[in-house]
C-alpha cells in the first residue's frame, strides 16, 4: 500500500514553546486506551503524579485542564512536563499525531496536516502550487484492488485541484463553477464512468448560477454565528462581519490573497472529497469550499488582515472553530448546501 502526503508535509515541525496558539490550551484532549492503561499502571510517585492530571477509569478519559483551560501537564514555557519527566510513552496518540490526519483507501493511505495548527496554516497558505503528493516510507497494510469508482473520483479530484489553482479565472468564478459542478455530478451519479468528462465540460463553462445578494452574505455569516464557539477572538471577528454582510459575497482579492484562498480550497478538497464522495455525496465537498472561502475572505476584509500572518491566523481560527468540531462542520456544511442550492438550480435541471 502506498502512503502519500502533500509535498509540504515533510517541512512540518511542531513549534512547541514558540507556538502562539498552543494546542494544549482550550481543547478537551482525549486519551486513547493504550495511553490510559500506561498512566493507570505506572508505579510510584510519578504514577500518582501522572494520574492526577487525567480523568479516572470508568469515565471519558481525557487530560484535566487547569482553571485557565490549560492541560495540567503544560508548564510555564508551554512544554509538556509528562514528556519531559517520563518520555514519549507519556504522550497520548492525539498528542503525537496532531495536527496530522489520515484517510485510508483500498490501495493508498493519504495523510495530511490540518489547517487548525499555526504552523500548518503557514505551510498550507504559503507553499506555491501545483499541489502534489509525495510518497512516505511507512505503511503497515497491504494494498487491495481499488474500486473503479475510486479511480474515477481520483481523476475528478485531480481536475478540481488543477482548476482551483489556475489563476486564469478570478477565484470567485472558479468557486461558482465548483459549486455548480457539485450539483451536476450528484445529478449524474448513476453514470460514474461519465463523471470525468462531465467535470471537464462543466468547469469549462461560465457558472450558470443565480447572482449573490446581500441576504446571501448575511445568511452565510448567520450560519457561522449560530455554531458553538471556542474563543472570544472568533466571536469578535464574526461581530465585525455583521456590519458589512456584503463583504462575504466575493472572495475576489489581490493575486497573493487569491492564491492563498485557492490553497485552502485545495486542502479542503484533498481532505474531504474522496471520503464523502465514496459514500455517494459529491455535492457537499464541492460546495463547502465556496462557503468556507467566502467566509474566510470576508473575515480577512472586515478584520483588516493585511499581513500574511494575520490571514493565516483567521484561516486557522476558521479551522479550529468550524472544521475541527464535527458538529459545527456538519451544520455549516448543511448550511452551505442550502445556501449554494438556491444559486445552483440550473444544474439540477440538467
Amino acid at each position: 500500500m502506498k502512503h502519500l502526503a502533500p509535498a509540504y508535509y515533510g517541512a512540518f515541525t511542531c513549534l512547541a514553546d514558540r507556538c502562539r496558539d498552543n494546542c494544549c490550551i482550550g481543547w478537551e484532549i482525549g486519551i486513547d486506551p493504550d495511553t490510559a492503561a500506561f498512566y493507570d499502571s505506572f508505579p510510584g510517585e510519578t504514577g500518582d503524579w501522572l494520574r492526577s492530571g487525567i480523568t479516572p477509569p470508568g469515565t471519558d478519559r481525557c487530560f484535566l485542564p487547569d482553571a485557565g483551560g490549560r492541560c495540567r501537564f503544560l508548564n510555564e514555557k508551554n512544554l509538556c512536563t509528562a514528556y519531559l519527566r517520563v518520555g514519549e510513552q507519556a504522550m497520548a496518540e492525539i498528542c503525537r499525531e496532531h495536527p496530522r490526519f489520515h484517510n485510508w483507501y483500498a490501495d493508498v493511505l493519504e495523510t495530511g496536516l490540518g489547517l487548525c495548527c499555526e504552523e500548518t496554516a503557514r505551510l498550507i497558505l504559503t507553499t506555491p502550487g501545483p499541489f502534489t503528493l509525495t510518497g512516505l516510507p511507512d505503511c503497515p497494510d497491504e494494498a487491495e484492488e481499488p474500486d473503479p469508482f475510486l479511480t474515477v473520483l481520483r481523476t475528478v479530484r485531480k481536475m478540481v485541484f488543477r482548476f482551483l489553482e489556475d489563476p486564469a479565472l478570478p477565484l470567485a468564478e472558479r468557486l461558482r463553477r465548483l459549486t455548480g459542478l457539485g450539483w451536476t455530478l450528484q445529478h449524474h451519479l448513476a453514470d460514474p464512468a461519465g463523471l470525468p468528462a462531465l467535470c471537464r465540460e462543466t468547469l469549462a463553462k461560465p457558472a450558470a448560477l443565480s447572482p449573490l445578494t446581500e441576504a446571501d452574505g448575511r445568511e452565510l455569516l448567520t450560519a457561522a454565528r449560530e455554531l458553538e464557539r471556542l474563543s472570544d477572538e472568533w466571536e469578535a471577528l464574526l461581530t465585525l462581519g455583521e456590519s458589512t454582510p456584503s463583504a462575504f459575497l466575493s472572495p475576489s482579492a489581490g493575486p497573493e490573497e487569491e492564491a492563498e484562498l485557492s490553497r485552502i480550497g485545495v486542502y479542503l478538497i484533498y481532505r474531504y472529497f474522496l471520503p464523502l464522495a465514496l459514500d455517494g455525496d459529491l455535492c457537499s465537498p464541492l460546495c463547502f469550499p465556496e462557503a468556507a472561502l467566502r467566509l474566510i475572505r470576508g473575515l480577512w476584509q472586515r478584520g483588516g488582515a493585511v499581513q500574511p500572518t494575520e490571514r493565516q491566523r483567521i484561516a486557522q481560527l476558521f479551522s479550529k472553530e468550524i472544521e475541527y468540531s464535527e458538529e459545527n462542520r456538519e451544520e455549516f456544511c448543511q448550511a452551505a448546501l442550502s445556501w449554494c442550492a438556491r444559486q445552483s438550480r440550473p444544474h439540477q435541471e440538467v
